[in-house]
């Protein structure tokens, strides 16, 4: 047996199947009940520096890219803005950051670039506790957000029955503050064209890569799953994909790839790994489970990156500026091998 380094995790999952090297399916997320559970989890290089097994038989690695788009930041100082940068890709509209709505916090760009020698150019978004709203609107909750949607190129788009990888890098300050209800930085959403939520609908995210206070047992890293809506119309609760301890993640560079196939009995498969090292420090295997949430050949699942975040409890998030920052945005179409 190969040797691998070892990074100590505690996590927790619904299911054994979400936890590394494990097998899963969609009937084994029907319960909402967390188990805790403790977990070692293994880099993907072993002692000589060779990719250990997982590595080798990841689902990542039989990915057969068809299309690929690439959205990255040229630095602070070139001739691009961030927000041209993104809506070149995305499209016009793609940005959901507060001074892009006139009755919101306009007196400052949300998303700027800056470089480092980690990753070189990258996205840095911002949060102001209590200048930025929501789309315009004061409510208990702030965004800052790009989307792919409707207007977006068709290869950003997932379809029913296709298979897509998203793929970006990603770095968050161990001082930036965490709700108590929710902060979340990435989504796989679904936009239907149909107002029956009895068959699909597209205000639930199915997947959500979140971090939450916990004042029990402190700051938790969280991968949440939802079925969307019930038989008789009623919302489902999330289901916990994976939680770990925040601390984890922050203060240095991730990789962080999605590969979602998009059907009934579809597929979710989620790795986090750190640049510095390459350690694993995530890694989902769902091969069934429900993905898709349409009911037309209009309908598709689009991804979200940025900030969104309760401020239910604004009196335990900081008054400064926070920044999230991201790179190198890839989304693929293809096929997965076996």
């Amino acid at each position: 047996m190969i040797k691998k380094h070892l990074v100590h995790l505690c996590l927790s999952a619904v299911c054994a199947s979400a936890l590394w090297g494990c097998g899963g399916s969609g009937d084994s997320l029907s319960t909402t009940t967390a188990t805790t559970q403790d977990q070692t989890i293994t880099s993907n290089t072993n002692e000589e520096g060779s990719p250990d097994d997982q590595s080798v038989t990841s689902p990542f690695n039989f990915f057969d890219s068809v299309s690929s788009v690439t959205l990255s930041a040229d630095g602070p100082n070139a001739g691009l803005s961030a927000y041209d940068l993104i809506e070149n890709v995305f499209a016009a509209g793609s940005i959901e950051a507060p001074d892009m709505y006139p009755t919101d916090h306009t007196e400052v760009a949300h998303i700027v670039e800056d470089s480092d020698n980690m990753v070189g150019p990258h996205f840095v978004f911002l949060a102001h506790k209590v200048l930025d709203f929501n789309k315009g609107v004061e409510s208990d909750r702030q965004r800052n957000e790009i989307k792919t949607y409707d207007k977006s190129p068709t290869a950003l788009k997932g379809y029913q029955g296709e298979t897509m990888q998203f793929s970006w890098k990603f770095k968050i300050s161990n001082e930036l503050e965490l709700s108590k209800k929710f902060s979340h930085f990435f989504q796989l959403k679904a936009k239907n064209f149909s107002q029956d939520n009895s068959n699909g609908n597209d205000d639930q995210p199915m997947i959500t890569l979140s971090g939450v206070d916990k004042d029990s047992t402190g700051n938790e890293l969280q991968v949440r799953y939802s079925k969307g809506f019930n038989a008789d119309g009623t919302s489902t609760s999330d289901i916990y994909l994976i939680k770990a301890d925040w601390s984890s993640i922050t203060d240095e560079w991730l990789n962080i790839t999605v590969q979602a196939t998009f059907a009934e009995e579809g597929a979710f498969y989620m790795q986090i790994s750190r640049m510095q090292d390459n350690a694993i420090l995530v890694d989902i295997n769902e091969p069934v489970i429900d993905m898709w949430r349409g009911v037309s050949s209009e309908d598709f699942v689009r991804p979200k990156w940025g900030i969104y975040r309760s401020l239910a409890d604004g009196d335990s998030l900081r008054s400064e500026e926070e920044q999230v920052r991201f790179a190198d945005f890839v989304v693929e179409k293809g096929t997965a091998g076996n």
